[in-house]
Formats: C-alpha cells, structure tokens, sequence
C-alpha cells in the first residue's frame, strides 16, 4: 500500500500529470484559437473584395503573359507554364464555348464540348484576347488559402508556446526546492552540522532530502563520537604517563639508594631488589597495555597464503571486475600472458585491492577509452598493469583526496609487494607488483 502511494506522488507521475494537464490546456486554446481564426478570415474575406482584387490581378497578367508570348487558346504547355508560375491558380478556357483547356489536366487532350445551356449565373469569367481570338477563362484563385495556413502555423506555435509555458511553471516548484536543497548542502559543507534540511512533499526529492538529512545526523554523531574516542585518547595517554611516572620515580628511587648507600644488611638489600622488581613488573604491565590498545586501533599484520600462479589468483576477480566494468558502459581489453613463477597474496587483499581501482575508474576514467590490463614480468617480480585515459572533466568537477591509491600502497606493502603510479599524457597508469616466491 506505501509503495503504491509513493508511485502515485513520485516525480515521474507528477511530470506524467503536468504534461497531460499543459496538452489539454493547449489542445483546448488550439482548438478554440482555430474556431476564433477561421471565423474571423472568412468574414473578412465575405465582406471584403480581396479575392475579387486579386482575380483581376491574375487575369490582367495572363493577358499581358498572353499578349507577349502570343499564346493560342488551346496552347496546352504555355499555358500551363504560366498556372505553375501562379502556384495558386487554376483556369479554364472556353472559345465559342467549348473547352480548350483546363488547367486541371494539362496533360491530357481536352475533347470539344459545348457547355450545354450556357454559362451557369453563380460562374464569372473572364474575355481574354488570344492568339487565336477571343476566349473565355474561367479563373479559380486560392488566394485565401495561404492566409488559412499562416493562421493555423501561428495557432498551432501560440499552442506549442502555452503547452511549454505551462509545464514550465509546473516544474517551477520542484527546480525551486531543488535549488534550496543545494543552498542547504553548501551550509552542510561549510561544516553547520546543526543545519536541518527542509524535506517537503512525498516524491523522491523528499525522500533525498530526509537521506540527507539522515545523513547529516549520522555524520554528526560520527565526528561527536570520534571527537569523544580522541579525548578519550588523550585522556588515557594522561592517565598512563601519570601511571608509569609514579613506578618509574619509585624504580629511579631505589636504584639510587643502592648505588649510593652502602647497605650490609642482605635482608634489606633483597627488600630493595623485590620492589624494584614489583615496580619493574607493573610498568611492564603497562607497556603491555599500551601495545594492546595499539593493535586495537591499527590493522593487523596480514597472513598471506600458499604460492599460487598469477592466472589462478586473478582469473576470478578479474573476470569480475572486467564484467562490472562493461556494465556500467566500459570496454576492458585484456592482454594476459602465462608467466612464470608464483607468488603468494592475501586474497581478500586482493578484492579491495581491485574495489578501489574500479572505483577510480568509474570516477575518473574516460569511458570512450578502452581500460587495458596486461600482465608484467620484471625482474624478480609478476604484476599486473592497469591503465585508462583520464576524463577531461575531471581536474574540473572531480577533486581526488587519493584515498584509494594509499590504501592500495598500504595493502601491497603489507603483502610484501609495492604500487606504482604513473600519470603521461592524459593516461594513468596502476602497476602493482608480488615477489615471486621459491615453489
């Protein structure tokens, strides 16, 4: 039931309803602009003498195109040339009232047949002097037809800009509060932890901004609670430097009393000796103390395995990183030669090895370039080499802390190998190398 709430308040269903709302209220305005148009133009055309005008401006060129091309009432191809020219025209003519050529069908032999009865009253025409003597044209100009049209292409951009204008304002409110969200995270990086961040609504920005939030609480409680473990810390090194200091006055004391004073006394001599021991016994209880809480707070010496072959410790988290890698958009060549040797590694040194190299990758790597991996034998040494061009934006957007490259430094270290790091002409290059081990 809460996912389906969630669905119906998401962001891709309100943006579902704000474009189904602007195309209803576009497509309304269209059609009553269309209505509006139409009617408008044809009234003006009814009682104005436009197309009246323009009829005897069509007729007064065909005779002068006549006139100087000396064309025949039946001449088919000048005639045609010169409806073409119009582009909005179509005329028939008549001599003696028959028709010799119509417009209509300039390609076609026109037979010659009367107009039974005479002309209709509702047709004009119109008496042009030929070649061949006087015809009558009948003249059909579209000449309101372009007005329709430009009206329709203004309707249909007025539409386009309400349907465009109207969704804007509907995704005003998101962009607002998305922008408020960012004045927030800038307050949160400029360390005000006590900031709270403002979630309103029940979409997904909402719910980014209670994570966030949520967020903002953990990482405050984190740095009260490492504040807290580092005045712990300093307390206890206090404490445990007031501690050895009392012994090793008590040790001092006694060291200078034998050396100074000449005892005889054997029994006091053993007394003296017994303390000392006591006291050396409590600063080494200590030491101790201090080793152990050391080894708390640092990693522990790691354990390698047994001397493998470079293909079988690599083969399976390779084959996993390369699969993870195409997925998230990238092409991974691999150039694998079978070398010699063994060498002997922690295997879950390995995998966080190759977890913080794909993680640089997908940050920092161009994923129109290839990432090559091919094997390397140096020396005394069997290694893999990892490279990748360097995106363009990253010196821009992206501001490595390296975290990942000394971690891996660290691992390989621990294991007795060594990482190398290399940066030529926008490539980056990661070698790590394994000494290889007596079979």
């Amino acid at each position: 039931m809460d996912n389906g709430k969630k669905k119906i308040h998401s962001l891709y269903f309100e943006l579902i309803r704000l474009l189904l709302v602007s195309a209803t209220v576009s497509l309304l305005f269209f059609f009553i602009l269309n209505r509006a148009g139409e009617n408008l133009l044809t009234f003006y055309f009814y009682e104005s003498d436009y197309v009246q005008k323009a009829s005897d401006h069509s007729i007064k060129n065909l005779q002068e195109y006549v006139t100087e091309n000396h064309v025949s009432s039946n001449d088919s191809e000048k005639l045609t040339k010169w409806v073409n020219e119009q582009k909005i025209v179509a005329i028939s003519v008549y001599k003696e009232e028959l028709l010799t050529y119509d417009s209509l069908y300039p390609d076609e032999e026109v037979e010659n047949a009367a107009i039974e009865g005479g002309y209709y009253e509702w047709e004009s025409y119109y008496t042009v002097e030929f070649s061949d003597g006087t015809a009558d044209v009948f003249l059909y100009g579209f000449f309101s037809y372009q007005f329709y049209s430009y009206a329709l292409i203004a309707e249909i951009l007025l539409a386009v800009a309400l349907f465009i204008m109207t969704a804007v304002l509907g995704i005003r409110k998101p962009v607002k509060y998305i922008g408020k969200l960012k004045e927030e995270c800038e307050i949160l990086g400029n360390g005000d932890l006590e900031y709270q961040i403002s979630v309103i609504g029940k979409d997904e920005l909402a719910d980014l901004a209670s994570g966030m939030d949520h967020m903002r609480r953990a990482l405050k409680e984190s740095i009260e609670k490492e504040e807290e473990l580092s005045r712990a810390n300093r307390r206890m090194i206090t404490e445990m430097s007031h501690d050895l200091r009392t012994p090793l006055t008590s040790l001092l004391l006694y060291t200078d009393i034998l050396a100074k004073k000449e005892i005889h006394d054997m029994e006091q001599i053993r007394e003296y000796i017994r303390k000392i021991d006591r006291k050396a016994h409590q600063i080494k209880v200590m030491s101790d103390h201090i080793f152990e809480y050391a080894l708390v707070t640092e990693d522990m010496e790691v354990r390698t395995g047994e001397p493998e072959s470079l293909d079988s410790i690599f083969y399976d988290p390779l084959s996993e990183m390369a699969g993870y890698l195409e997925d998230k958009g990238y092409r991974v060549d691999v150039e694998w030669k079978d070398e010699d040797g063994k060498i002997c590694v922690d295997p879950e040194y390995i995998n966080r090895i190759l977890d913080n190299l794909v993680s640089n990758i997908v940050k920092y790597a161009d994923p129109e370039e290839p990432v090559r991996i091919r094997t390397v034998c140096r020396d005394s040494c069997l290694g893999i080499c990892f490279s990748n061009r360097i995106l363009r934006e990253t010196d821009e957007r992206k501001e490595s802390t390296k975290i990942g490259l000394h971690n891996i430094r660290k691992m390989m270290k621990k294991m007795r190998g060594v990482s190398e790091v290399c940066q030529e002409d926008g490539m980056f290059f990661l070698t790590i190398l394994f000494p290889r081990t007596e079979e």
